[in-house]
């Protein structure tokens, strides 16, 4: 059973389902890995990222959505595979309910029973939302050629290599017949085609759900977590770039002037995705460079959360020169001069959080040559970054 949660609630509501492949029986290192010079490459092996991701966005949205107004968390349905199926800590806690098999197997299978649970759950109400979440291997073949999301025993088959991997195109195209009338997919894999023979014309994947060839004209919003023909990247054992920015993204509205609050739609977390992506808050200037890329049928701005009270903004304040961030305290107010948050002084730059909308930054230093400075500053989700520049004394 991969059922994580499911809500007694009736009404309409954002049913979840998470997939993160990081044991690949069939690839380098696998348990049943057979050298073969056919179909792929040797570049295709063990991940410890992608359950590190999906535990982390379980976790995320169980703790965050359960309790929201208007449109609460209906479900949480994962898949999930890795060498340690060990839990993270708190896990089976947060779910106490979840079945043995979480954390060991993320086969066709296993995907193919929990989608049609999501599926259901998610044609059960026209006003439901779908969100779909998934962490692991990706081929593409060019620009716009066949698409896969790799599974546990992709290339089982020795004649039909990714049979048992997701078709993406057929997989969206089959939940045009869903009630749901937002569809939200973020697809955090690769999207090259290296480590496939280039003679290989089709992937011939397997498409999810069924195919009714009819449609209730749902919001389709597709964000990847890098453009065609490019790779995706994650540190060992830690949550991707692109899922942390995504699940900021997911808690960062924008506020409307028609007095509708804060939101959170479907025409603004793609962008809010992007944005953080390159935000020095959570890139590191290390990392690879990537950058999401998005995809849409039908949007229209639809909403996904609604927040009545104004939203924190995640924020990156340094200086120039880099120098005076050692001996530089800090501290941000609002308008009214009730500090919000603040920092002594410490290495590397400050990252914290503070109200959106306009505040007073101050930074002062202690002793050294730098000149105490205020500077009024605008936060506005989905981050802000500035760099302060300080004279010297």
């Amino acid at each position: 059973m991969t059922t994580l949660w499911e809500s007694k609630g009736t009404g309409p509501a954002i049913h979840v389902f998470v997939i993160g492949v990081g044991r690949y029986d069939y690839f380098k290192d696998g348990s049943k890995h057979q050298a073969r010079t056919e179909t792929l490459a040797k570049g295709l092996g063990q991940l410890t990222a992608p359950p590190a991701s999906a535990y982390e966005v379980c976790v995320t949205l169980m703790k965050e959505l359960r309790d929201v107004p208007d449109r609460a968390l209906g479900s949480i349905e994962a898949v999930i595979s890795a060498e340690d199926p060990q839990l993270p800590p708190g896990f089976a806690d947060l779910f106490p309910d979840m079945g043995g098999q979480v954390g060991t197997t993320a086969g066709l299978e296993d995907v193919q029973e929990a989608f049609e649970r999501w599926y259901e759950r998610c044609d059960s109400h026209r006003d439901n939302v779908a969100l779909f979440y998934f962490c692991g291997h990706g081929l593409q073949l060019g620009a716009y050629g066949d698409h896969a999301l790799l599974l546990q025993d992709t290339r089982a088959n020795r004649f039909a290599s990714f049979q048992n991997s997701i078709d993406v195109p057929g997989t969206l195209q089959n939940m045009q017949g869903n009630r749901a009338a937002i569809q939200c997919f973020f697809l955090d894999a690769c999207r090259g085609s290296q480590d496939v023979d280039a003679t290989l014309q089709s992937l011939k994947s397997t498409a999810l759900g069924p195919s009714l060839h009819l449609s209730y004209d749902p919001e389709q919003l597709v964000v990847y977590s890098t453009g065609a023909g490019a790779p995706a990247h994650g540190p060992p054992g830690e949550s991707t770039l692109f899922t942390r920015s995504f699940l900021k993204a997911l808690f960062a509205p924008e506020h409307r002037r028609d007095g509708q609050g804060w939101q959170v739609t479907t025409a603004t977390v793609g962008t809010a995705i992007d944005q953080l992506m390159q935000w020095p808050g959570l890139r590191h200037t290390e990392m690879p460079e990537q950058q999401c890329a998005t995809s849409s049928f039908n949007v229209r701005g639809g909403v996904l959360l609604r927040f009545t009270e104004r939203p924190h903004v995640s924020f990156h304040f340094d200086t120039a020169p880099t120098d005076a961030l050692g001996t530089a305290a800090w501290s941000l107010a609002d308008l009214r001069g009730n500090q919000v948050a603040s920092r002594m002084p410490g290495p590397g730059p400050w990252v914290d959080s503070g109200p959106a909308g306009e505040g007073d930054l101050h930074v002062a230093f202690a002793d050294g040559p730098y000149s105490t400075t205020s500077q009024q500053v605008w936060l506005q989700p989905p981050c802000f970054h500035h760099t302060v520049q300080v004279d010297v004394s």
